[in-house]
């Protein structure tokens, strides 16, 4: 891996806690991404992520004695919401469709919110603080919202932008693929100088959040053109049973994902961590989607 991506020196107690501005902070506690804001009200959480939970009970009493009174969803994955449950008393803030994907789960580990954001572009005050909910549509999950702090120029968009690091398998299960990038451009679109991705073990800069963009159109490009060299009717001519659609389309697809991995470790193996990890499971997914979701001319 290469060394800035690498993890930094924890406390005693196992996390690291990185201030960002007057109030806020980034708390990392292994591969586990979270933020708070010091308020004058009290604190607003951004996700509670059960694998932080000891760290976010150590955390937070280490900077203010302020109780957390809001917690805002990324979006409905348990891996980021599933310790909410520690903060009873807090006000629960997440955007319209992780409301409704939560209240099919029916979890008690992850409560519904009692404060609904319906629009893609909310701005809501907390104890004087400024916050900027932005939704750009299905991207890593349905709902999955940004969370901007303008006057901390700190933004927090959580499983779509892992900085130093190539994505995770099958894009971490995406909703929707090409709205990764639309995702990418409205991160984009903020003054930033922190940006916290919700995993890995530091936090990001834009530029960062730039090359996580170049290396998506990159293998998406790559992948429509290897799809395009390497065809249905190639895979077809080795697989015995040619009824057999989905033998021949695992052929097919095997073989496109080792060469565009392949292409994609040449170009990107110095550059970025776990290049040769999962990149094999995302063009499988990527290509897949390039004739599911991806709209005309994408991208």
């Amino acid at each position: 891996m290469p060394d800035h991506v690498k993890p930094l020196p924890n406390t005693a107690d196992g996390y690291r806690l990185q201030r960002v501005g007057r109030n806020g902070y980034v708390l990392i506690s292994g591969t586990a991404q979270c933020v708070f804001v010091v308020t004058r009200e009290g604190v607003v959480l951004v996700d509670a992520p059960p694998m932080a939970r000891a760290a976010i009970k150590a955390a937070i009493p280490s900077v203010t004695d302020k109780p957390v009174t809001h917690v805002i969803y990324s979006h409905d994955h348990a891996d980021h919401i599933g310790a909410v449950g520690d903060h009873p008393k807090a006000t629960v803030i997440a955007h319209k469709d992780t409301a409704a994907l939560l209240a099919i789960y029916n979890d008690p580990a992850r409560p519904l919110p009692q404060w609904v954001i319906r629009k893609d572009h909310e701005v809501i005050h907390i104890g004087g603080e400024e916050i900027h909910l932005i939704y750009p549509g299905p991207n890593h999950e349905a709902g999955n919202i940004l969370v901007h702090f303008p006057a901390l120029r700190l933004t927090v968009m959580t499983d779509v932008a892992m900085p130093g690091w190539a994505p995770y398998r099958a894009w971490g299960n995406a909703d929707n693929i090409p709205g990764l990038l639309k995702a990418h451009a409205a991160i984009l679109d903020l003054d930033f100088d922190t940006f916290c991705g919700g995993h890995v073990y530091r936090t990001g800069t834009r530029a960062e959040v730039v090359q996580s963009r170049e290396f998506f159109l990159d293998m998406w490009t790559t992948t429509v053109r290897t799809s395009n060299r390497i065809t249905f009717a190639d895979a077809a001519k080795s697989v015995a049973e040619q009824e057999n659609s989905w033998a021949i389309q695992k052929v097919w697809f095997d073989r496109i994902a080792q060469s565009v991995t392949s292409e994609l470790i040449d170009r990107w193996g110095t550059k970025i961590a776990a290049v040769d990890t999962f990149t094999a499971d995302c063009v499988g997914a990527l290509f897949v989607s390039s004739f599911t979701d991806a709209p005309v001319n994408f991208p």
